[in-house]
């Protein structure tokens, strides 16, 4: 987005009347059972990229497969006595299947 794009924004709802889509909007009440907290990493250029190229084969954005990694690393170090999202489970055994259709 260019700075004359987010001109063109601020012009408008500087100006526009939004009160009506205001009214339409519903209240997200769902429980996040673990909150997600976002911090800053910073990685070589190159990581990055190739990084985004796996997320796009894989069809996911580059921070959900960042946080994929990360969350697997963590879960293989863990004891036994710690649980591994059910979520992160199925990722694993989908793209496992997927992997052995492809290859």
């Amino acid at each position: 987005m260019t700075a004359g794009d987010l001109d063109a924004l601020r012009e408008h709802y500087d100006n526009a009347d939004t009160s009506a889509e205001l009214e339409k909007a519903e209240l997200d009440t769902t429980i996040v059972g673990e909150p997600m907290v976002g911090i800053t990493v910073r990685l070589p250029a190159s990581t990055l990229d190739s990084a985004r190229g796996i997320a796009r084969k894989d069809g996911v954005k580059v921070t959900a497969l960042l946080r994929q990694w990360i969350e697997q690393n963590v879960a293989e170090g863990a004891d036994d006595e710690q649980m591994v999202p059910v979520a992160e489970l199925k990722r694993l055994i989908a793209r496992t299947a997927r992997d052995r259709r492809a290859g």
